[in-house]
C-alpha cells in the first residue's frame, strides 16, 4: 500500500549511495525530486576518478554481497544497470609469516585448510571451527538484537583464543566496520559475515565503485529527476518545526528534505536549536569509525597478486614494528581490466587511521607516517613494485573529508560499536517534520556502502509504504 506522496517536492542533499539510491526509489513513486550535489561529480565516498587511462576509487572498496544485497535490491527496483564481478578464491590473508587463501564458498574442508595454512594452533582448531560455524549461521532480527550490545572480542573468546586467528578476525572487522574487534558489535559483525557466507559473492562493480551511484542516478533521471552539481547547501530552512526547503545559492522550497551529508553535519546545517536538547545531546555523543589513508598505484604491468589481500605485520619483530602497518589491498583491475590499460594494474592499498585530531599538524604527521608505512609494506611484499609505477597518489583523512563534505575523514560514518547498531542506531526520521536522513549513519545495517543502500531502502519504506 503506497502512501499519498504523489505531487510532493523533495530535495536530497548528496549523491552518495544512500542519496542517489533513495532519490531513484522516490522518483519511481512519483515524487518530484531534486538532488543537490556540492561536487562537480557524483558519488561522494563512492566516487571514482580517471587519470592517464586508469580509473581509481576515492576509497578502498570491495563489496560483500553486490547484486545479492541491498545495492542490488535498489538496482532491481529502479531498473538500474550495474554489473558485478566475483573472483574465486575470495581473498588472501597474511600474518605472522603465514599466508592462507579463503575461498568464496566457506565450508568445513576449506576452513580446515585455511586454519592450517594461517597457523591456528592444533589445540585451538576445534574452537576455531565452532566459532566459524556459529558466525556463519544466519540470524533472525531478534537473535541479532540479543547480540548487538556484546563486544565481538568477548564473543569470540567464548569459543577460542588464538593469536593468528585473532589477527584474521581483526582483518575482517577492519574491512567490514573500520573499527577494532574490541569495540565492534558482535551482532553487527555476525550479520556482515553470515551474509557474505550465505551469498558467496565477494565482488567488485564493473566500471569502478562509481558505477553504483552513476547507475542509480541514470535511473533517477530517466524517471524525471533533476541533479544540480556544484551546488552546496548552505542551510536547511525550518519554520515552526517543519522543513521549508534549503538555501543553496538562493531559496529552494520543498515538502521533504533528505540529507546524505552525515548526521552531525546535517543537524548543524538545519540549526541545532530546531531540535530537542536530548536529541542534540545524543547526536553529539555518537562515536565515529576510523578514518583511512591510502596509496593508489597505477602500474605498467601486473605486479600485485592476488586480487584482494589483507596483511598484518608480526609486531613481535621489532624491525617490522618500526616500518610496516596492516594493509587492505584490492586490485580493482583484476575484476575489471578496463580500469587500466591492457596488461596494467590499478592497485589500492589502504590502512586505518584516526578520523580527526584536534591538532591539524598532529593529524598531518600521523597520516604521513602511516602512508610511509603503507609504501614500506607494499615494497616488502612486492619488491619490484617501484620499478613499475606510472603514478601513485597518497590520500589522507583530509582527502576523504574534502570529497565527502564531512567534518572528519571517517570511512563509514558512525562506528558500528555495541552502542550504535540495530535499534540503537539513529533513525532516518528526525524530530523535525519533513526532514530525514539517509546513508551509513542512520537506519541501516551491514558493510559500509551496503549499509548506506540499506538505509535508502528503509527510508523509502518509511515514506512510501504504509503498514497494513
Amino acid at each position: 500500500m503506497v502512501r499519498n506522496i504523489q505531487g510532493k517536492k523533495a530535495i536530497i542533499i548528496g549523491t552518495g549511495i544512500g542519496g542517489s539510491g533513495v532519490a531513484a526509489l522516490l522518483a519511481k513513486e512519483g515524487i518530484k525530486v531534486t538532488i543537490l550535489e556540492r561536487n562537480s561529480y557524483p558519488g561522494g565516498k563512492a566516487a571514482s576518478f580517471e587519470r592517464e587511462g586508469y580509473i581509481y576509487d576515492v576509497g578502498v572498496h570491495w563489496l560483500a554481497r553486490g547484486d545479492k544485497g541491498p545495492i542490488g535490491e535498489i538496482a532491481d527496483i529502479v531498473r538500474a544497470q550495474i554489473k558485478f564481478k566475483a573472483l574465486d578464491p575470495s581473498m588472501q590473508f597474511s600474518t605472522g609469516g603465514r599466508t592462507a587463501i579463503l575461498a568464496q564458498k566457506v565450508d568445513k574442508i576449506s576452513l580446515q585448510r585455511f586454519f592450517d595454512d594461517i597457523g591456528v594452533l592444533p589445540k585451538n582448531i576445534d574452537g576455531a571451527h565452532s566459532l566459524f560455524e556459529d558466525i556463519s549461521r544466519e540470524r533472525s532480527t531478534k537473535e541479532l538484537e540479543a547480540l548487538d550490545n556484546i563486544s565481538l572480542s568477548d564473543y569470540i573468546s567464548c569459543f577460542v583464543d588464538d593469536e593468528q586467528l585473532n589477527r584474521v578476525l581483526d582483518g575482517f572487522t577492519g574491512m567490514y566496520m573500520c573499527i577494532s574487534r574490541r569495540a565492534a558489535s558482535a551482532g553487527e559483525f555476525i550479520l556482515c559475515f553470515s551474509s557474505q557466507v550465505k551469498h558467496n559473492n565477494l565482488c567488485y562493480p564493473v566500471g569502478g565503485m562509481r558505477a553504483v551511484p552513476v547507475a542509480y542516478l541514470e535511473a533517477f533521471q530517466s524517471l524525471g529527476g533533476e541533479i544540480r552539481y556544484s551546488t552546496p547547501v548552505e542551510r536547511i530552512i525550518i519554520e515552526e518545526g517543519k522543513v521549508q526547503g534549503v538555501e543553496a545559492g538562493g531559496f529552494i522550497s520543498a515538502d521533504i528534505v533528505i540529507s546524505n551529508n552525515g548526521i552531525k553535519e546535517s543537524i548543524a546545517l538545519a540549526g541545532r536549536h530546531h531540535f530537542p536538547s536530548k536529541y542534540v545531546s545524543i547526536i553529539d555523543n555518537l562515536r565515529l569509525s576510523f578514518g583511512a589513508v591510502s596509496v593508489k598505484y597505477a602500474l605498467n604491468t601486473e605486479v600485485v597478486k592476488p586480487h584482494l589481500s589483507c596483511y598484518f605485520p608480526d609486531f613481535k619483530d621489532v624491525s617490522l614494528m618500526n616500518r610496516q602497518t596492516a594493509i587492505f589491498v584490492p586490485v580493482p583491475s583484476a575484476a575489471d581490466p578496463s580500469l587500466a590499460p591492457p596488461g596494467c594494474q590499478i592497485v589500492l592499498a589502504g590502512s586505518l587511521a584516526p578520523p580527526g585530531l584536534d591538532s591539524v599538524n598532529q593529524k598531518e604527521v600521523l597520516c604521513q607516517d602511516i602512508l610511509d608505512r603503507i609504501e614500506n609494506t607494499m615494497h616488502d611484499l612486492f619488491p619490484d613494485i617501484e620499478n613499475h609505477i606510472v603514478w601513485k597518489i597518497r590520500t589522507d583523512t583530509g582527502y576523504i573529508s574534502k570529497v565527502s563534505g564531512r567534518w572528519t575523514g571517517e570511512v563509514i560514518g558512525l562506528a558500528q560499536n555495541r552502542y550504535q547498531v540495530g535499534r540503537a542506531r539513529p533513525s532516518n526520521v528526525t524530530p523535525v517534520e519533513g526532514f530525514y536522513l539517509v546513508g551509513a549513519d542512520v537506519g541501516g545495517r551491514g558493510v559500509g556502502t551496503e549499509m548506506a543502500a540499506d538505509s535508502a531502502l528503509n527510508l523509502w519504506r518509511i515514506l512510501c509504504i504504509s503498514k497494513q
